[in-house]
């Protein structure tokens, strides 16, 4: 059976909107804008029948799904392995950032490949950050550059084999051409 998948970035937070990239390092919140952001991917998400969400156990992914699933009866689990890079490994900086990058993306796949091993939901929603999310995409074969907040990623699982639906952008409230790295 066709199983569906949602990956979304956590929503605005105080530091986001000040400019700050800072992986674990800060257990920041949602700012205003960042809340309604949660509830338009709500809105997306709502007539997808979400059965279950995962959620990195950070705060600002934790109010986004929240926010997003106020209106629907679904059970929300943190994971530890959906947590954001522990020193913002995408965004450069450490002598160390290509092995930050094979570890996270291995963690990340292992994360993945328990999910679908594991879970028996059709309609799946996992929230977390950008360099996660783009993980995410990456391990389905997706290979993104920039991520918005609550921008969400559309996937199937189906015959073993990963496959690309759509892509969610709030600002629009309709489906968009990712930012796409060849």
């Amino acid at each position: 059976m066709k199983r569906h998948f949602y990956f979304f970035r956590h929503g605005q937070t105080n530091e986001n909107k000040a400019g700050a990239k800072y992986g674990n390092r800060v257990n920041a919140y949602l700012t205003p804008d960042g809340i309604a952001q949660a509830e338009k991917i709500g809105q997306y998400l709502s007539d997808k029948n979400i059965e279950i969400v995962y959620s990195s156990p950070l705060r600002r992914a934790i109010e986004t799904a929240q926010a997003a699933t106020k209106n629907m009866d679904v059970q929300i689990i943190t994971d530890d392995r959906l947590t954001d890079a522990k020193f913002g490994f995408w965004y450069g900086g450490n002598p160390d950032t290509q092995k930050q990058v094979d570890e996270n993306l291995e963690r990340i796949k292992s994360y993945l490949n328990d999910i679908v091993a594991k879970d028996t939901h059709n309609n799946i929603a996992i929230v977390s950050h950008g360099g996660v999310t783009r993980a995410l995409c990456w391990c389905c074969g997706l290979k993104l550059g920039d991520i918005t907040h609550c921008q969400c990623f559309h996937f199937t699982w189906d015959n073993n084999k990963w496959e690309y639906i759509a892509t969610f952008d709030i600002e629009t409230m309709n489906n968009t051409t990712p930012d796409i790295i060849e």
